[in-house]
C-alpha cells in the first residue's frame, strides 16, 4: 500500500474544494479502504502524523474499518499496533484526537476480548486512572468510557472493580474531565445492573448521585458548556433505567434542578436544560413526582415565575428559560393530578393577573391556556371564576399582554369553548376591541400578530360556542375577517381563512348568504403551486373550505366540490408536507358531507392515500459528526420515534466526510418525522373515508387492510394509534354494510345466532391479531386509549362476533383488568413496577382517560354478551366497587355509570351480585357530587328493575325512596330525570311497595323530561302500567298527563324511541275514548 499517497489523499480531503474532496474520497474508498492494509496505514497516521487535523481524520476512518479489517491483520503485527496506540494516546496533546484514539482502542478491544486477546489492556488502563499525572488519568478515564460505550456487557462481571475506580475518579481533585468522563462511564453501565438481584450495585450507584450533582455544579460555576451538556445528558439517561438507581436522591435531584432553573444568575442555556430535565422527570417519573409532598405545586409556581421572564420580542423557535418553563407547565398539566398543579396555578392567578409587572400578567394567562389541554375537565369547572380576569387581560393597556391573553384564549377555546359560552358577549366585545386597535396600522408587526391572534381565537371558539351564539356575531365577524383575505401578509390571510371556516362550521346554513363571496375570495389562493408562504396559505384555505362544506352542507357546496377535489389531487404533487396533510383532511370532510358519493374522485382519494402509505420511509440519516460514530447505536430514539442511524460509509459519495465537529454536537439530528406525521394523518383519513362511504368503499377494503395492518407495529406511536383505529372502523363499516344487505341484526351472546360472511371473519382475525399484539404491552397512553375507544365502539355497533377470534375474549379481560387496576405499562413510570400505585392518590385527566375508556370496553362487552356478561362481571366486580369509593368524584360517577350500563345489558344476570352492589349504591345516593348522585339514581333503578333477588333490595325500598325525594328537586346534572327514571323502574318492579298516591303527582310535575330522554322509556312504561291496572292516582292526573303526552309526541323527535312513542299514543287513545 502506498502510505504516502494515503496521507496525501487525507490531506486533500481537507481542502475547501468540493470537487477535490469528492475525488479524494472516491479514490480512498476505491483503492484503499477495501484492503486490510489501509487500516494499518491509517493507524500509522493516527500515531505519527504531525498535523492534528490529519490525525483526527485518520482516526475517524480507522474506526470505521476496525470491524471490517482488524481480524484480517496478521497476529504477529497486532501487539505492536496495540502497544503503539496506548503510547500514542498518552503523549497526544489534542483532546479530540485522544477521544478518537480511545474509540479505536475500544473498537479493537471489543473484537479482541471476544477472542480472549489483549488481556493486558485493562490493567494498563487502570494504571493510567491511578497515575499521579492528571493527563494520564484523563486518558484512562476516557478509555474506560469508550470501552463501556462500545461493549458494556463485557464488564458485567467487573462492576465492583469499576465502582472502586469510579469512587476515586469521580472526585478527582484536579481534573473536571476525569470527573465528567466518570459520570459518562457510570451512565454507560446502568444497563448492566439488575436492581432486583444486585442490591450492592444499586446502593453504590445511588451514592454516586450527590457527587455527580457536585460535578454538574462545578461545570456550571466554571461556565464549561461542553461538560455541562455532558453532565445533563448523564442525568437524563438515568430516567431511561430502573427508578431504583436514583430513587434515594430523586427528590433532592429534582429540587436541585428546580433551584438551578429558578436561578436568574445562571446562564439561560443551563436553566433551560434544568427545566428540560424536570419536564422529563414529570413525564417518565410522574408517580414519583406525584408522591413527593408539594413538589407538583413547587414546579408549577416556579415555572410560572420563570415564564414571567418572557420578553416582548421572544422568538417561539428559541429555547429560552421562559419557553422551556411553558413546556414544563404543559407536562405538569398532562401528567399530574389537577389538584397538585392546576389548583396552585389558580391560587396564584389573581395576584399575577393584577400585578404591575406585565410579565406576570402574560405568564398567568399563557400558563392557563397551556393547562387547558392537559386538564380540560378541571379547568372547565373553574371558568366561571377565571374568565373575568382573562377578559380584563384581553383589555390590558399593554399590547404584549393583550397578545398573550389572546394566545391563552386560543388554547382555552380549543378545549373549553362550550364552557365559555355564558361569557360570549364579553369575549366578542374584547375581540372586536383588539381588532379595532390593531387595524389602525396594519403594517405594524405587533398589530399583525394581534389580528392573527383574534382570528385564531375565533377559529378555536366558534364551533364550541355553538351556532345560536355565533349567528349573533356572524355578519359583523364575517365581513370584518373577510377583508383580511386581501391583507398583504399571507399569514394574516391564512388566519382569516381559518376563522371563516370555523364560523361556517358553527353557524351552518346561516353562512349560505356569504358562501359565494367567500369562496370566490378564497379561490385565487387554492391554485398556488410554488412559494413557501403561498403554499402555506393554500393549505389554510383548503382546510377552511372543508369546514365550510361541513357547515353549509352537501347541496349548497355542490358547485365547488368537484373543482376543489381536482385541485386537491394536484396539490399532492407540489412537495409541501402541510398541504398534503390538509388535502387529506379535506377529503375526510368532503367524504363525510357527501357520504362518499364523490363520483370518480373517490378512486382518486383512495389512490392518494394509498400512495402516501406506500411511500418508502428511508432509514433516518442522522447527521452524526464522523468522530462520533462510535458513540451512536444503530438505533436511537428522537422525539419518541425509533430512528436508524445511517453510517457515513453508507452515505452518498458526495457527503462531506470531513465533518469533525465537537464530540457532542447533536444539533443536526434529523428524523423523517414529516413522513411519519403524514402517514398518521393518511391512516386516520382512510378510516374516515371508508366509514363515510360505507358500501361505496367496498372495492378498496382489501388493499386498505393490507396496507394499514403493518402500521400497527410502526415505530411511531401516532401511526400505531391511527392504524388500529382505522382497522376497527373498517371492520365496523363492513359489518354494518353486511347487516344492511342481509337485513339481519346481531344478537347478544356467544355462539353467534348467525354466521357472518367469510370476509368479515377474516377481517376480524386481522384486526384482533394486530390489536392483541400491541394492546397488552403498549407504553403509549394515547395509543391504548384509542384501542379502548375502538374496541368499545365496535362491540356496541357490531356485537360479539369479534369476541370469537382466537384468544380475543381472554385477552380483553386480562388487559382491562390491568388498566382498571392501573398496572398496565402505559400507566407506570418508565421501568417501574405497579407496587406503588395504590399509595398515590389521584391521576391526571389523561391517565384517567385510559381507565375511563377501558371501562367503556367493559360496557361494550356487556352490550355484546347480554346475560352472559354476568360471568365476566365476576372478574371486575371488586375493582369497580373499589372505584365506587374513590376520593375522586369523576371516578365515583364514572364507576356508578358503568354499573348502571352493565346491569342494564346483563339483565337478570345481575341477580347474584345484588347485595354487593346495593350497599355502595345506597351510599352514593347521598354523594356530595351531583353527577355521582345522578348516575347512582340511574344505576339503582336498573338494579331494582333487573334483579330477581327481591328479598335483598325490597327492604331498602323506603331508604331509596327517601334518598330520591330531595333529588327530584335539584335542577342540575340530570338529577330530576334520573331520579324520575329510578322511581318509575321501582314502581314497574313492585307497584305495591311504592306510595304511588304520594310520589306520582311530584313525578308528573317534572314531565316532560328536559335533559335525559333515555329515561322517558321507564317513565311512560310506568304510566302505561298504572293505567293498565286502573290506578286511581294516575287517572286523577290524566288532564295533566294529556298535556305532557301532547308535548312529548311533538318535536324534538328524539324525545321518544319508536316503541315508547307507540306506548304514549296508546295511552292517549285510551284516555280520550
Amino acid at each position: 500500500m502506498d502510505q504516502q499517497r494515503l496521507v496525501e489523499l487525507l490531506q486533500a480531503s481537507q481542502i475547501p474544494d468540493t470537487q477535490k474532496v469528492k475525488a479524494a474520497t472516491a479514490e480512498l474508498r476505491k483503492n484503499f479502504y477495501p484492503h486490510p492494509d489501509s487500516l494499518l496505514g491509517l493507524l500509522h497516521v493516527v500515531v505519527s502524523h504531525s498535523e492534528a487535523a490529519v490525525r483526527m481524520l485518520a482516526a475517524v476512518q480507522a474506526l470505521r474499518l476496525v470491524s471490517k479489517h482488524w481480524e484480517k491483520i496478521a497476529s504477529d503485527h497486532k501487539p505492536a499496533v496495540r502497544n503503539e496506540l496506548l503510547q500514542a494516546i498518552v503523549r497526544e496533546q489534542d483532546a479530540k484526537c485522544r477521544h478518537g484514539q480511545s474509540r479505536i482502542i475500544a473498537a479493537i478491544a471489543t473484537i479482541d476480548f471476544n477472542n480472549k486477546e489483549w488481556a493486558d489492556l485493562l490493567p494498563a488502563v487502570m494504571q493510567l486512572t491511578n497515575s499521579d499525572n492528571v493527563a494520564h488519568r484523563e486518558v484512562g478515564s476516557y478509555i474506560i468510557f469508550s470501552l463501556l460505550e462500545a461493549n458494556a456487557p463485557y464488564f458485567e462481571d467487573h462492576l465492583s472493580t469499576l465502582f472502586d475506580v469510579f469512587t476515586k475518579t469521580i472526585r478527582d481533585p484536579q481534573s473536571r474531565d476525569v470527573r465528567v468522563n466518570t459520570m459518562q462511564s457510570i451512565s454507560a453501565l446502568l444497563m448492566l445492573i439488575d436492581c432486583d438481584e444486585d442490591e450492592k450495585s444499586v446502593n453504590t450507584v445511588q451514592e454516586f448521585v450527590p457527587v455527580m450533582v457536585d460535578v454538574l455544579k462545578d461545570a456550571v460555576d466554571s461556565g464549561d458548556d461542553e461538560r455541562i451538556q455532558q453532565s445533563f445528558e448523564v442525568f437524563q439517561s438515568f430516567l431511561a433505567y430502573d427508578p431504583a438507581l436514583i430513587s434515594r436522591y430523586f427528590k433532592d435531584l429534582v429540587q436541585f434542578m428546580l433551584d438551578l432553573a429558578a436561578n436568574t444568575n445562571a446562564e439561560d442555556e443551563v436553566r433551560s436544560q434544568a427545566l428540560a430535565f424536570l419536564a422529563q422527570c414529570v413525564k417518565y417519573r410522574r408517580m414519583k413526582i406525584q408522591g413527593i409532598p408539594d413538589m407538583g405545586a413547587q414546579l408549577m409556581k416556579k415555572s410560572l415565575v420563570i415564564l414571567s421572564e418572557l420578553s416582548d420580542d421572544d422568538d417561539e423557535e428559541e429555547t429560552t428559560p421562559a419557553r422551556t418553563a411553558l413546556s414544563v407547565i404543559d407536562q405538569l398539566a398532562t401528567d399530574l393530578p389537577p389538584r397538585q398543579v392546576i389548583v396552585p396555578l389558580l391560587d396564584e392567578f389573581p395576584n399575577y393577573a393584577g400585578s404591575q409587572n406585565p410579565g406576570h400578567r402574560k405568564a398567568c394567562v399563557l400558563a392557563l391556556g397551556t393547562c387547558a389541554e392537559g386538564a380540560p375537565e378541571f379547568v372547565s369547572t373553574q371558568i366561571g371564576s377565571i374568565m373575568p380576569m382573562v377578559l380584563n387581560l384581553l383589555k390590558d393597556p399593554e399590547q404584549s399582554v393583550r397578545h398573550s391573553a389572546l394566545l391563552g384564549l386560543i388554547r382555552l377555546g380549543e378545549d373549553l369553548s362550550d364552557s365559555m359560552s355564558s361569557h360570549h358577549d364579553d369575549i366578542m366585545t374584547a375581540l372586536v376591541m383588539n381588532l379595532d386597535a390593531a387595524s389602525s396600522d396594519e403594517s405594524d408587526k405587533r398589530n399583525v400578530e394581534i389580528i392573527r391572534s383574534v382570528c385564531g381565537a375565533i377559529d378555536s371558539l366558534a364551533e364550541g360556542l355553538g351556532s345560536e351564539i355565533m349567528a349573533k356575531y356572524g355578519q359583523i365577524m364575517i365581513q370584518r375577517i373577510g377583508n383580511f383575505l386581501l391583507h398583504p401578509d399571507p399569514k394574516v390571510k391564512s388566519s382569516a381563512a381559518g376563522a371563516l371556516g370555523a364560523i361556517a362550521a358553527s353557524i351552518k346554513s346561516a353562512f349560505i348568504p356569504y358562501l359565494k363571496h367567500t369562496m370566490e375570495a378564497m379561490s385565487t389562493y387554492i391554485m398556488a403551486e410554488s412559494g413557501e408562504e403561498e403554499l402555506a396559505l393554500r393549505s389554510s384555505v383548503c382546510d377552511a373550505m372543508g369546514r365550510i362544506a361541513v357547515g353549509v352542507g352537501a347541496h349548497e357546496f355542490s358547485p365547488y366540490v368537484l373543482p376543489l377535489l381536482r385541485a386537491s389531487e394536484s396539490a399532492l404533487n407540489l412537495g409541501n408536507p402541510r398541504l398534503r396533510e390538509t388535502t387529506f383532511i379535506l377529503w375526510s370532510q368532503l367524504a363525510t358531507v357527501y357520504e362518499g358519493d364523490l363520483g370518480d374522485s373517490l378512486a382518486g382519494i383512495f389512490k392518494g392515500l394509498f400512495e402516501s402509505l406506500e411511500l418508502e420511509e428511508e432509514d433516518v440519516e442522522l447527521d452524526i459528526p464522523e468522530d462520533q460514530e462510535g458513540l451512536v447505536d444503530e438505533e436511537v430514539v428522537v422525539q419518541g420515534k425509533k430512528l436508524k442511524v445511517k453510517s457515513s460509509d453508507e452515505a452518498d459519495d458526495d457527503e462531506d466526510f470531513m465533518d469533525d465537529d465537537d464530540d457532542d454536537d447533536w444539533d443536526d439530528l434529523v428524523g423523517v418525522s414529516a413522513q411519519a406525521f403524514e402517514k398518521e394523518i393518511a391512516l386516520e383519513v382512510l378510516g374516515d373515508v371508508i366509514y363515510a362511504a360505507k358500501e361505496k368503499s367496498a372495492p378498496y377494503i382489501e388493499k386498505t387492510v393490507e396496507l394499514v395492518a403493518p402500521f400497527a407495529e410502526h415505530s411511531y406511536e401516532g401511526c400505531r394509534k391511527t392504524a388500529l383505529g382505522t382497522l376497527w372502523r373498517t371492520y365496523a363499516c363492513v359489518w354494518e354494510v353486511m347487516e344492511k344487505q342481509t337485513g339481519r341484526k346481531w344478537e347478544p351472546g356467544l355462539p353467534l345466532k348467525f354466521e357472518p360472511i367469510p370476509n368479515i371473519a377474516k377481517l376480524g382475525e386481522i384486526v384482533s391479531t394486530a390489536t392483541l399484539h400491541i394492546w397488552p404491552d403498549e407504553s403509549d397512553r394515547d395509543t391504548v386509549t384509542e384501542i379502548n375507544r375502538s374496541v368499545a365502539s365496535t362491540l356496541k355497533v357490531c356485537g360479539p362476533a369479534i369476541l370469537g377470534q382466537k384468544g380475543m375474549m381472554e385477552q380483553i379481560v386480562t388487559v382491562l383488568g390491568t388498566i382498571i387496576t392501573r398496572s398496565h405499562p402505559c400507566q407506570l413510570d418508565l421501568g417501574e413496577g405497579d407496587e406503588d400505585q395504590d399509595a398515590v392518590q389521584g391521576s391526571s385527566e389523561w391517565d384517567w382517560l385510559v381507565v375511563d375508556t377501558a371501562l367503556d370496553v367493559l360496557i361494550g362487552l356487556a352490550c355484546a354478551l347480554g346475560p352472559q356478561f354476568a360471568e365476566v362481571w365476576k372478574v371486575f366486580e371488586k375493582p369497580i366497587v373499589k372505584l365506587l369509593s374513590s376520593n375522586e368524584a369523576v371516578e365515583r360517577s364514572t364507576a356508578v355509570g358503568v354499573v348502571a350500563e352493565c346491569v342494564a345489558y346483563m339483565g337478570s344476570g345481575v341477580t347474584p351480585y345484588t347485595s354487593t352492589l346495593l350497599r355502595p349504591l345506597l351510599h352514593r345516593l347521598s354523594d356530595e357530587d351531583k353527577e355521582t348522585k345522578s348516575n347512582t339514581a340511574y344505576a339503582t333503578g336498573q338494579l331494582v328493575y333487573h334483579s330477581e333477588d327481591a328479598n335483598t333490595y325490597l327492604p331498602a325500598y323506603n331508604e331509596i325512596l327517601g334518598k330520591l325525594e330531595p333529588l327530584l328537586q335539584i335542577k342540575d346534572a340530570r338529577l330530576q330525570d334520573n331520579a324520575a327514571g329510578c322511581l318509575c323502574r321501582m314502581i314497574i318492579a313492585h307497584p305495591d311497595q311504592v306510595p304511588i298516591a304520594d310520589v306520582l303527582p311530584a313525578l308528573v310535575d317534572l314531565l316532560p323530561l328536559k335533559e335525559d330522554y333515555e329515561e322517558n322509556k321507564p317513565v311512560y312504561q310506568c304510566l302505561h302500567k298504572l293505567y293498565s291496572i286502573s290506578n286511581p292516582t294516575v287517572q286523577e292526573l290524566t288532564p295533566k298527563l294529556l298535556n305532557v303526552f301532547q308535548q312529548v309526541l311533538g318535536p324534538p323527535e328524539e324525545q321518544l324511541e319508536p316503541e315508547t312513542r307507540e306506548l304514549v299514543q296508546e295511552m292517549v287513545n285510551l284516555v280520550t275514548k
